[in-house]
């Protein structure tokens, strides 16, 4: 009796994934950093390590300076995230034309062959996007990530804002990541239903990587505003650092905690 088996996707569990090991980083002085717990808090997470000559000339705006140079840098890590997004969403497409192909009445196996070679190389275009990095930081994770932190002042406290790496170890993606549409080779065969769960899990992706730009946009045009007020000759008060220099805790209004 021919064995099927290798034709089935995996079966779901309960059993809870844990979390990737890995190491905090935050947004200070432009650059994604590991946070330097002996550093004071405004070094640690602002403005990053500097010349003892601006050390000791650190000013409102200076600090607001550094804020908004920091989110500027998210922006554009959220930004390189939105365009790997868009190439894997084409490629989920093409993994799906290739079912659709599949699918028509009796297909041939030159047809066949054909479509799953298309699905191949949609699968390694997808695992290339999955590597990307942008400043030296990887902008996608396999499983549950640490996010990077952008320290943010907002109404006399320090607030984080979280960014994210899209989890594309996923259900849905991961399915067809490890299936196929036609031929005997290793791999069970995908559905529809595979498609848009992974179209799902991929759609959900971009909308909070949107809402994240769209935050930390607010977020830089604030700062900008504030910044023009203290050259201008406005007052305004460097929030407190948090009670425990070496870890925080930061607001985080995006992630309620």
């Amino acid at each position: 009796m021919k064995d099927i088996s290798k034709n089935q996707p995996p079966v779901a569990t309960n059993n809870p994934v844990p979390p990737t090991p890995g190491f905090a980083k935050v947004v200070a002085g432009g650059r994604v950093v590991r946070p330097d717990g002996e550093l004071p808090f405004l070094e640690r997470m602002v403005t990053g390590t500097l010349p003892a000559k601006e050390k000791a000339n650190a000013r409102e705006s200076a600090i607001l300076a550094s804020v908004a140079s920091n989110i500027e840098a998210g922006i554009n890590i959220v930004d390189a995230q939105e365009v790997g997004l868009a190439k894997i969403g084409g490629k989920l497409a093409d993994i799906s034309l290739a079912l659709n192909r599949c699918k028509i009445g009796k297909i041939s196996t030159k047809d066949g062959e054909s479509a799953q070679v298309d699905m191949d190389a949609a699968k390694q275009a997808i695992h290339k996007v999955a590597q990307s990095v942008h400043a030296n930081t990887s902008l996608f994770s396999q499983g549950p990530s640490k996010p990077i932190t952008v320290a943010i002042p907002n109404r006399g406290e320090w607030e984080g804002i979280s960014i994210d790496r899209p989890n594309l170890d996923t259900p849905g993606i991961k399915t067809l990541l490890s299936g196929k549409v036609y031929g005997d080779s290793d791999g069970y065969f995908i559905d529809s239903g595979s498609i848009k769960r992974a179209f799902t899990e991929w759609r959900n992706h971009c909308i909070s990587n949107r809402l994240l730009w769209g935050n930390l946009m607010d977020r830089l045009h604030g700062v900008y505003r504030k910044l023009n007020d203290v050259k201008e000759g406005a007052s305004w008060s460097l929030p407190l650092s948090p009670e425990n220099p070496k870890i925080g805790p930061l607001r985080r209004p995006n992630r309620n905690n």
